[in-house]
């Protein structure tokens, strides 16, 4: 679809407030005293909330390295000698140093030998000079799980490998002082800051920084998390990473009786309730806007040290979302735009998108993120068919700035937004509605879209309605454009389509039994995928309803749970045509 003159207006702002922007972090004043401070010793000890993999340590022992998805075996020589046959995210996560932490689970003094080797290599073969090292992330890692596992590579250590290690990590992090503010990202920008924050303060000599580390990770904290707990990038993953290193680095400067500054606490407190927001009733993470790992294990780590337990919003408007939760049953759908140019690596055109959860089992997904780098994957996967949601034409509902100008500019290709997205969520005694609408097809197709979302106070009865709404009242739309509904299936769920094509049997693991019915198009069941938290994609399934936006003016779909002691009457209202209760909210 080509770019309008609104587009091209809007670039040209985006474009300059972002060179903006980048003069302002250049023109900073000059770090004081940072030639004059080195590193000497330990500080104070940060754990990890990340639970470690012991299983790993015998393999990487052997020299078997599963990074990034993808495995190298070392066949001598040193890992860090530079392969051009190895993908970009195998020696991102190699220079990251995070598989110290499989060795440190192993306990064993073998194990010890072998990791202060490892770093050993890495400082002889001058692997920091290597671009793959210095970048951001890669720096701001390393520089975190040294320290983390200072205190077990250290333990007996020679006079010489505590200088090196010293010394090398006094230069990476006078070089992230001074780089971290360019970074492209606001998450790699944070997360530069949290690591500048971790290596000052978990040695000794660099006390003169403390301030400076904790005034920029303040400034971070203000300018990326929003006043209801949502990070700017709205990757509900970013703010999973974010909790799962701030809360243990608060917890040991509050036992050495340091004091932790107002915005960074005030900043925690806002993200813990955002981040039981963005979790299903399994445990995980909703899969919108480019996450990549559900992480399970990691957000139960920072739920249980969370003291407070504040309770999360239904309606998370500055980012984006909104949720309805009843009994074991968990509704969360993307009632906002794509995040700004520049302000995430994945931003997604998926207005109206949901995800359903059953208890400990995902019913509807959407596509999400591979964990390892993959252009094709990961653009397609930000695509509006990608998403549990209404597609026009065919057509997605932002349009994708794929320049290699803008890509270098903003650090990805952004999304640029179009029309409006509203929601709002009401509550009553047979359960809860969610109403949002947007207008990214207004201008194509003369359509606005809305959807009306309803889930039983029990969790057993999900339905929907969904309606095409010409944009001028007094006009016509101008175009009539066929229309999909998607709702993309879990690889764990087992889907029958009924001989008559008017409903589908949906089992889950448990065998628990949900039926999809939909009256105002044609059903039908056609294949998909699934990304997250697997080296290669799953197959899948999706439900999809079509037909020609206007004929009919709305859509009705249901999920009700099957109960398998149901009656008759049971039985005939599961077959129903689904409509949606208007006296709920």
């Amino acid at each position: 679809m080509p770019l309008a003159a609104t587009d091209l207006t809007s670039i040209a702002s985006l474009t300059g407030r972002e060179l903006v922007s980048r003069l302002t972090r250049i023109a900073r004043p000059n770090l004081p005293g940072l030639q004059m401070t080195r590193c000497s010793g330990l500080g104070l000890t940060v754990a990890s909330l990340d639970s470690a993999d012991a299983s790993r340590a015998p393999e990487l022992y052997r020299g078997c390295f599963e990074l990034g998805g993808s495995r190298v075996v070392l066949r001598g020589g040193s890992i860090f000698s530079l392969q051009d046959s190895r993908p970009a995210s195998f020696d991102a996560a190699l220079n990251s140093f995070a598989f110290l932490h499989n060795l440190a689970a192993a306990r064993g003094e073998l194990y010890r030998v072998y990791a202060r080797g490892l770093v050993s290599d890495w400082l002889e073969e001058r692997a920091w000079r290597q671009p793959a090292a210095r970048q951001m992330p890669a720096l701001s890692w390393r520089i975190i799980n040294w320290v983390q596992c200072a205190p077990y590579l250290l333990s007996g250590a020679s006079r010489s490998f505590e200088l090196s290690f010293f010394n090398s990590l006094t230069a990476q992090i006078r070089m992230i002082m001074r780089k971290g503010p360019d970074a492209s990202l606001p998450e790699d920008r944070l997360l530069a800051a949290v690591a500048v924050t971790y290596g000052v303060f978990s040695t000794t000599g660099l006390e003169t920084l403390h301030k400076t580390a904790l005034h920029r990770l303040s400034h971070e904290l203000e300018n990326q998390i929003l006043a209801d707990g949502g990070h700017i990038s709205r990757n509900g993953e970013v703010l999973c990473m974010v909790l799962s290193l701030l809360l243990p680095l608060r917890e040991a400067m509050q036992s050495a009786y340091v004091e932790v500054p107002g915005p960074v606490n005030a900043a925690l407190e806002r993200m813990l309730p955002m981040l039981r927001f963005l979790r299903h009733s399994d445990g995980r993470l909703a899969v919108f806007q480019g996450v990549s790992r559900t992480h399970a294990g990691r957000i139960k780590a920072i739920l249980d040290h969370d003291t407070v337990g504040g309770r999360p919003l239904s309606h998370a408007q500055l980012s984006g979302f909104a949720r309805l939760a009843h009994g074991h049953t968990s509704v969360i759908m993307d009632a906002g735009q794509p995040a700004m140019p520049g302000d995430s690596a994945s931003p997604a055109a998926s207005p109206l998108a949901l995800e359903f959860c059953d208890g400990a089992h995902r019913i509807v997904v959407n596509c999400g993120s591979r964990p390892v780098e993959d252009a094709e994957w990961q653009q397609a996967a930000r695509l509006t068919s990608a998403h549990s949601t209404i597609c026009l034409g065919e057509s997605d509902t932002s349009a994708t700035l794929g320049a290699r100008l803008f890509a270098r500019l903003f650090g990805n290709a952004p999304m640029l937004r179009r029309g409006e997205v509203e929601a709002d969520v009401n509550t009553s005694e047979q359960g809860s509605v969610i109403t949002a609408r947007h207008t990214c097809y207004e201008r194509p197709y003369g359509l606005a879209c809305q959807r009306r979302v309803f889930l039983s106070a029990d969790g057993h009865d999900l339905r929907g309605e969904d309606q095409f709404i010409a944009a001028a009242p007094e006009e016509a739309a101008t175009l009539d454009p066929a229309f999909q509904i998607r709702f993309h299936l879990h690889p764990s769920v087992k889907a029958t389509l009924s001989r008559d094509g008017g409903s589908v049997m949906l089992v889950l693991p448990n065998k628990t039994g949900w039926k999809f019915t939909a009256r105002g198009g044609r059903m039908s069941l056609e294949p998909s995928i699934y990304l997250p938290d697997v080296r290669n994609p799953r197959p899948s399934g999706q439900i999809v309803i079509s037909g020609i936006a206007g004929r009919p003016e709305r859509v009705y779909w249901a999920f009700k749970r099957i109960h398998k002691a149901a009656g008759r009457a049971d039985h005939l209202k599961a077959d129903a045509a689904p409509e949606l209760p208007l006296t709920a909210g």
